[in-house]
């Protein structure tokens, strides 16, 4: 089940930043249990809380990565760092995750009710493409926001 991190409204963004990303590192995990439970051991309920709550997770850590993050990156501009070209590639990114969460909900919602669109093989497929993108995109992450941290959220 998703380990959901409650994130208050703060000024210290480092925390948040950790905090969301935590969030989806959880959401990965559910996900990998959800795909490692197929075909014969689904857990509807686990998929129908999944779906719910996928997309909800995916706008929110987007939302804040763009809203308050990537504007960090875009003051740091100096004549031998440009940011530019990795931003776009990110919000990129934000995009396909965003429209691929929708569509794996659709598919654990018809598990939950046990009327599944796809097949468990392409559904495993799905899901563990996305996870796997996912962690991918947040350990890119870290390692370039590690340094803007370290030098600006002193």
């Amino acid at each position: 089940m998703i380990s959901y991190v409650q994130i208050r409204e703060s000024d210290d963004t480092k925390a948040t930043y950790e905090a969301i990303h935590g969030e989806l590192l959880s959401l990965c995990a559910t996900l990998e249990e959800i795909a490692d439970s197929l075909p014969s051991k689904i857990d509807k309920q686990a998929c129908l809380h999944t779906a719910k709550n996928l997309p909800k997770i995916i706008n929110r850590a987007q939302k804040f990565e763009e809203e308050d993050i990537f504007p960090l990156f875009e003051r740091l501009k100096t004549p031998t760092l440009n940011f530019n070209s990795t931003l776009h590639r990110l919000k990129l990114e934000h995009v396909k995750d965003k429209y691929f969460a929708e569509e794996i909900a659709e598919v654990l919602i018809s598990y939950s009710k046990d009327n599944p669109t796809l097949s468990a093989e392409a559904t495993g497929y799905m899901l563990r493409g996305f996870f796997e993108a996912l962690r991918r995109h947040i350990a890119f992450e870290h390692e370039l926001f590690a340094n803007i941290f370290t030098e600006t959220l002193k």
